[in-house]
């Protein structure tokens, strides 16, 4: 105790401090008061120990005198967030260099460290959240505080005099089913213009014109009044190919949003009655952002049919025995051939762990299988000149290929956590 009383009195001996930062210096003594009630305690504490009047000084040595600011910084705050629908906030502060500095230097000189003291900016922020909730509550608007995923973002400069808004993005969780062949999962620049508009792509930017991600998102974006989407799947189907079954899961994210409360049924069917039997969505819920790692994270087996034609006839006997030869095989993939010019060349291990065949005409087949997430189909079909082994067509003996293509189901399970 000696030691806190030496402190406070070489503190107010020797700076010039407010109380409320003379109180931050002992920012871990006296539960339940403020920082401007911890320093004026001090100060009568030993004001009545030396048996004179306590005394404040006219001008603070750190702070400036910045707290003076704080409810026109709430209102503000306030007035920025007027049109924007959240629940849960975060306020941040840049504070000037020479009041840090001021604040660093007076700690040094008085072997303070961080676990006794609190910084000014954690104090600004605080402060201005305190007024800023206050006020939005009074306006029947109650919102919380959030420290790890707050909804929205508050950052105040008190250099510039500036308060930068960041809106976080709403996250929502679905399956979706891709009905058509042609249409790409997500939007895909034009390659001669890379996204800027030329003539090749009329203007547009995007070599195909809709995507996935586009059909889904218009009708969220337009509800949300958001700024710009991403669509992330757990995984991605070929533009080629059908998403047929439950669906594949995904996350759409939508930039900038400036409401939250969203009637998912209603813009699910929405968005179904826009795509025009192209895509289905269902089950459409508010997701936190942890979902989006979690289905891009997480190993999803898969379930597909293909349509194979051979270079030659192959006999529903030839076939069944080629089947059975590659049921629960460990597979060994090169990167294809078909998209070596936009992925790393690696070789990765798959396994098959169904895998059925039926002969449709002399050179023609259907085959299903179930493999792990990740395992090129058409090249386990293909052999893919070798860079895929073992193959059908190498079961076979001749050259297979797949004209067609539909993945039945992917099997993942997420934890869907509504955001707050």
């Amino acid at each position: 105790m000696d030691d806190l009383f030496q402190r406070a009195q070489a503190l107010i001996s020797s700076e010039a401090l407010c109380d409320r930062c003379l109180g931050r210096c002992f920012a871990q003594r006296g539960t339940g008061l403020t920082n401007p009630e911890r320093g004026r305690a001090w100060r009568v504490a030993l004001a009545m120990i030396a048996g004179t009047a306590p005394d404040s000084p006219n001008a603070c040595s750190v702070c400036g005198n910045i707290f003076g600011a704080v409810d026109v910084w709430a209102d503000r705050a306030v007035e920025a967030v007027r049109e924007v629908e959240f629940a849960t906030y975060l306020v941040g502060t840049r504070v000037p260099s020479n009041i840090e500095s001021a604040e660093a230097d007076l700690w040094a000189r008085h072997g303070l460290t961080r676990k006794q003291t609190e910084p000014i900016k954690q104090e600004f922020n605080r402060e201005v959240g305190r007024r800023f909730d206050r006020k939005l509550a009074d306006a029947g608007r109650p919102v919380t505080v959030d420290f790890h995923e707050p909804q929205i973002a508050l950052l105040i400069d008190l250099t510039t005099d500036e308060l930068e808004l960041t809106i976080h993005p709403l996250f929502v969780y679905g399956r979706y089913r891709k009905l058509v062949r042609g249409i790409p999962q997500t939007r895909w620049p034009c390659p001669e213009c890379r996204g800027r508009g030329c003539q090749g792509c009329n203007g547009t930017g995007k070599r195909y014109a809709e995507s996935v991600e586009e059909l889904i998102a218009r009708p969220l974006v337009r509800a949300a009044g958001g700024e710009g989407h991403a669509l992330h799947g757990a995984g991605r189907e070929d533009i080629d190919a059908r998403m047929l079954g439950s669906g594949r899961p995904f996350v759409l994210e939508v930039a900038s949003p400036k409401a939250r409360t969203l009637d998912l049924d209603a813009l699910g069917a929405e968005i179904n009655a826009e795509a025009d039997g192209k895509i289905e969505v269902d089950g459409l819920t508010s997701a936190r952002r942890a979902v989006v790692h979690e289905i891009k994270e997480r190993e999803a087996r898969k379930r597909y049919r293909a349509w194979v034609e051979f270079s030659q006839g192959v006999s529903s006997e030839t076939l069944q025995r080629a089947v059975e030869s590659l049921r629960g095989v460990d597979l060994a993939q090169r990167t294809p051939t078909r998209v070596s010019h936009r992925r790393s060349d690696l070789v990765r291990r798959r396994r098959v762990y169904e895998l059925s065949g039926e002969s449709t005409a002399e050179r023609e087949a259907v085959v299903e299988l179930l493999g792990d997430g990740g395992l090129y189909v058409k090249e386990f079909i293909s052999g893919d000149d070798g860079r895929s082994t073992p193959s059908l067509a190498e079961a076979l003996g001749v050259e297979a290929r797949v004209t067609a293509l539909d993945v039945l189901a992917v099997d993942v399970q997420v934890s869907v956590e509504a955001d707050a």
